[in-house]
C-alpha cells in the first residue's frame, strides 16, 4: 500500500502528537510519584501511621529508601516515629538487616537509642547481631546503653568486634564515657591494650571526648596489666642475666576516626 504526500504528512503528525502525549503522561506520573514519595517521608517525620499504611495498601515497599539511600525504617527510628516503626517492621516483606548507605542497620540506630525491647522484637525477626564492620555494640557503647550492650553479649555479640578501622567497642565505651559500659566490656575479656590502625586505644578515645578521668582510669589499668606482665617475665629470666623494661602507657592522643555521626539523634 502507497500513501500519499498528504497522507503521509497526517501518519507523521499523528505519530509525534502520540509520542508527545506519551512524554507528557510519563512526566505527569513522574512528578505525582516525587509528590508521592516526599509526602511519605514528611509522614514517617511526623509518625502518621494512617497514611503510610495507605500507601503500604497500594503497593509501597516497605523496604523503600531515600535519595540519601536512608530506609523508611530507619528514618522512622532516627525520628521516633514508633508507630510508623512498628507499621513498617510488622509488614510481610520488611527486611529486618536491610541497610543505608553507611552499611548502617535498624538495629544499629536502635542500639544508639537503648530501645531494648525494639531491639529484641527485631532480633527475633532476624537481625543480625554480629556483622562485618561497625556492630550494634559499637553503637549501643557509643552512647554508654549499659543495659543493650549486656543484652547484645548475652545473645553471642563480639567483644573484640572490629570496625573497618580497628576501633573496638571497648574503644566507643571510653568514648562515651561511661565508666559501667567500659567495666563491663573488661569483665567480658575486652582488650585494654588493643590499638586501632591510627595506633589509638581506649585510653585515647575517653580523652577525645574529655573524659580525662575514664582516660587516667583505663591508663592506669593498663600500667597494672603491664607491670603485672613485665614482673612474670622477669621471673621467668632471673638466673640468666635478663632485663626487662616496662612499656609505659601511650599518653593522650586522638580518638579520630572514620565514624558515625551522632549528632543525627542529639
Amino acid at each position: 500500500m502507497s500513501y500519499s504526500g498528504k497522507q503521509t504528512n497526517r501518519l507523521w503528525r499523528r505519530l509525534m502528537l502520540g509520542i508527545g502525549l506519551s512524554l507528557w503522561l510519563a512526566g505527569g506520573l513522574q512528578a505525582q510519584n516525587a509528590n508521592h514519595e516526599t509526602a511519605l517521608w514528611n509522614d514517617i517525620l511526623n509518625d502518621r501511621a494512617q497514611a503510610v499504611t495507605q500507601q503500604l495498601a497500594t503497593g509501597l515497599d516497605p523496604n523503600i529508601k531515600s535519595e540519601e539511600g536512608q530506609p523508611a525504617v530507619m528514618w522512622a527510628i532516627q525520628n521516633q516515629s514508633w508507630s510508623v516503626y512498628d507499621l513498617l517492621r510488622q509488614h510481610r516483606n520488611f527486611d529486618p538487616n536491610i541497610a543505608n548507605d553507611n552499611n548502617e542497620t535498624p538495629l544499629m540506630y536502635l542500639a544508639i537509642l537503648g530501645e531494648l525491647e525494639r531491639g529484641q522484637s527485631l532480633v527475633q525477626q532476624g537481625a543480625k547481631i554480629n556483622r562485618l564492620g561497625w556492630t550494634p555494640l559499637h553503637y549501643a557503647a557509643s552512647k554508654g546503653q549499659l543495659d543493650f550492650a549486656r543484652w547484645l553479649l548475652e545473645e553471642g555479640a563480639f567483644i573484640h568486634a572490629p570496625a573497618p578501622d580497628g576501633t573496638t567497642p571497648l574503644m566507643m565505651a571510653a568514648f562515651s564515657g561511661n565508666r559501667d559500659v567500659v567495666d563491663l566490656f573488661l569483665q567480658e575479656g575486652a582488650d585494654l591494650n588493643a590499638v586501632n590502625i591510627h595506633r589509638h586505644t581506649a585510653a585515647d578515645w575517653a580523652d577525645s571526648a574529655k573524659h580525662s578521668r575514664l582516660g587516667n582510669y583505663l591508663r592506669s589499668l593498663a600500667a597494672g596489666e603491664e607491670s603485672k606482665a613485665a614482673d612474670s617475665t622477669q621471673t621467668e629470666a632471673e638466673g640468666q642475666g635478663a632485663d626487662s623494661d616496662t612499656a609505659s602507657p601511650r599518653e593522650g592522643g586522638s580518638g579520630g576516626s572514620q565514624y558515625f555521626d551522632l549528632g543525627r539523634f542529639d
